[in-house]
């Protein structure tokens, strides 16, 4: 450790002696910024820098007539000599090839997206240091998050996670995580970051244009076209392998591909407290992504399918195993668009078809859905004003059958079933209307959304309105109030209705930011609440980020607050810690248990009233380091350690056989996870 920290210091002290010259600037590709460009002095690679996520960077020690190179993967190598009077300097990359520049690309317009709440990026989901690379779980770490068991299932503002919705190219998808695990209890999406354009989230008042949502909407677009060069990712992690490629296949078409493997072993030998209970668990995924941009229109079609499973040890007073969850799932999405000037028609087409399988004791059923999706719709965009109407057709169908323990106290394989077959369908006519106007600064927003339902002859309505002010270039407000419905299959009831208002404020400035958020839900449920942000940052050397939530809800208070740190000490290095803290969940103990002699088990009678568990805290760092081997090929090295005090959050609680004992089961405990990816291209 002495010898390590001695040469640290004499890094920067021989790094600062020897500086004569200070530049900084910008890099840049086609007016767009280029995070994570690499820029170095030629003859000495020590003296370097990596471009923030606004494509910002400073090189220290430079003498006037220096070379010093910038790549970027993908782009051409460019070179420069330095002279006294450089500073600001504006750096423009230029692609292998320029060809991609006649390609037309027609993409769908969202009519409500000036109203949304945050717009991640690929590059914003990698550089989170607490989203594993997956869209969902970074968008969990946002203060709009209520989810409690570190489950990648979005949960906005205290509202259940089966309330939000959420689309990919247009297409709903229900239920879109994996079993598979990465640390005790969270999973990750089903969603590849490789190939994602842009995640829009709503976290309140879900655009009518889209509908099926009653807290908030994650709007999910794949890429519209790849670079005319191949790209090539491969990653290999403690629990993953994977390897993604794409690039053209013509003049107008590209393609992308990617597989995926998720294994146990590695995971679970090093870190043996946090998967004591975990027997096994793995996936195999892959998927693929085609777009053609012809005369006739743009086409965008993804197919996606996965096999996974999870087996963990589970608890019962009257019997304990391992738990089996398996599945398998096939996605597709098929995205037609066609510009006519100001005007845009689309067809979306998809289907999510699964079988999900539960082993447990006496308990052995197959639950198998599909969820065809058809939608038409016709644009009018020009100049910040929208006008979107359209037709949907949803048809939800869910099969049961299998056997389910008679009683809920006794799981025991020679217990008494019941075998249920059961087959349900709910079947939806959606139209929609939405429209914007810009007026100088201010931007006003309506729609409307109706469904009828044959099952049930129901009609249902939605209505929204949005406002915005651009006060100034630092500050902007956003107000909104809508009546919104979701139908599911899965749910009891089938059909949830709410009513939403909320307000947030905006203020932006060089080196600091703040988000203010009011809201105001009711209907199947009530919820109203506060939440803040205070984000500050120092180009790419420094960047903390502190947010706080409360919410009443159920005649109490919940609360959240989540500190996010991230700092480059020097050039290609960062370090990230965060800490999130909030409300513990309910539980209630049994206060007695009667002899149920026929069946040998103890059946519970009464129970106390609503405990809380301690609060939730959590503490990860986390290393990464970028490296860059050539202009075709770079890589990235990263190690997170999760909950670094091992603080024994209670998730829940399993009793002894007879009901007078009882232990907690806890969330994530400590536990490393490390892996490297590397990138390449070929021309």
């Amino acid at each position: 450790m002495k010898n390590l920290l001695y040469s640290i210091f004499l890094f920067f002290f021989f790094s600062s002696a020897s500086a004569q010259i200070r530049i900084s600037g910008k890099i840049e590709a086609d007016g767009e910024s280029l995070p994570g460009a690499h820029i170095w002095k030629k003859t000495n690679y020590t003296i370097n820098d990596v471009a923030d996520i606004n494509g910002f960077f400073n090189l220290i020690g430079l003498e006037d007539g220096d070379t010093i190179v910038c790549s970027f993967i993908g782009y051409k190598e460019k070179w420069f000599v330095v002279k006294k009077s450089d500073d600001s300097l504006l750096i423009n990359m230029e692609q292998y090839s320029q060809q991609l520049q006649s390609v037309e690309v027609r993409a769908s317009v969202l009519g409500a997206e000036n109203f949304a709440f945050e717009k991640l990026n690929p590059i914003d989901i990698y550089i989170n240091p607490n989203s594993k690379a997956d869209a969902l779980v970074a968008i969990n770490t946002q203060m709009s998050s209520t989810i409690k068991d570190e489950n990648a299932a979005v949960a906005f503002r205290g509202a259940s996670p089966q309330q939000t919705g959420y689309f990919l190219n247009g297409v709903p998808v229900k239920n879109p995580v994996k079993y598979a695990q990465l640390t005790n209890t969270g999973t990750l999406s089903i969603f590849n970051t490789d190939f994602l354009k842009s995640a829009t989230v709503f976290p309140g008042n879900p655009p009518v244009e889209y509908g099926q949502a009653t807290s908030g909407t994650v709007v999910l677009e794949l890429a519209d076209r790849f670079p005319e060069y191949w790209q090539h990712t491969a990653s290999l992690s403690m629990a993953n392998f994977g390897y993604s490629s794409r690039g053209a296949i013509g003049e107008q078409s590209f393609l992308g591909v990617f597989g995926n493997y998720q294994f146990d072993e590695v995971l679970k030998g090093v870190n043996t407290v946090n998967f004591k209970d975990i027997n096994s668990f793995n996936a195999v995924e892959g998927g693929a992504l085609f777009t053609t941009h012809q005369p006739w229109g743009s086409i965008k079609i993804y197919q996606y399918a996965i096999i996974d499973n999870y087996n963990f040890n589970f608890r019962h007073p009257s019997y304990q195993d391992g738990f089996l969850q398996y599945a398998e799932r096939s996605l597709t999405t098929v995205q037609w668009v066609q510009d006519f000037g100001s005007w845009q028609s689309s067809l979306i087409a998809g289907n999510s078809i699964s079988k999900n399988e539960f082993q447990f004791g006496n308990m052995d059923y197959l639950v198998k859905n599909s969820d065809p999706y058809t939608s038409v719709n016709l644009t009018y965009s020009k100049k910040g004003d929208v006008l979107k109407t359209g037709y949907a057709y949803w048809l939800q169908n869910s099969v049961f059958s299998g056997d389910v323990p008679t009683f809920a106290y006794a799981l025991a394989p020679i217990h008494p079933i019941l075998t249920i077959s059961s087959n349900k369908q709910l079947e939806s006519h959606e139209y929609y209307f939405y429209g914007r106007k810009k007026w100088g600064d201010h931007a006003f927003g309506s729609g409307m959304r109706t469904a009828y339902i044959p099952n049930s002859s129901e009609q249902l309505w939605s209505y929204q309105f949005n406002y915005l002010w651009d006060i100034n270039k630092r500050l902007n407000l956003i107000g909104a109030h809508g009546k919104y419905y979701q139908t599911r299959i899965d749910t009891n009831p089938q059909i949830l209705e709410q009513v939403q208002s909320s307000m947030d404020l905006d203020f932006s400035d060089k080196h600091w930011a703040i988000h203010q958020s009011f809201f105001r839900i009711h209907g199947d449920s009530a919820v109203s609440g506060s939440e803040s942000r205070l984000s500050f940052f120092v180009k790419n050397k420094f960047q903390l980020d502190q947010s706080a939530s409360f919410y009443h809800l159920d005649s109490s208070w919940d609360w959240f607050a989540r500190t996010f740190f991230k700092y480059n000490p020097f050039p290609q290095w960062t370090f990230n810690a965060s800490f999130q803290i909030f409300k513990g969940n309910t539980y209630r103990l049994v206060n007695s248990a009667d002899y149920f002699s026929d069946l040998e088990v103890y059946v519970p009678q009464t129970r106390t009233s609503p405990i809380f568990f301690d609060p939730y805290m959590n503490f990860t760092l986390g290393v990464s380091r970028l490296f860059q081997f050539s202009q075709k090929f770079n890589g990235l090295f990263f190690i997170n350690v999760a909950n670094v005090f091992d603080f024994k959050n209670e998730n829940s609680i399993s009793y002894n056989y007879d009901y007078s004992n009882y232990q907690s089961n806890y969330l994530t405990r400590r536990s490393i996870y490390a892996g490297i990816i590397f990138n390449f291209v070929n021309d």
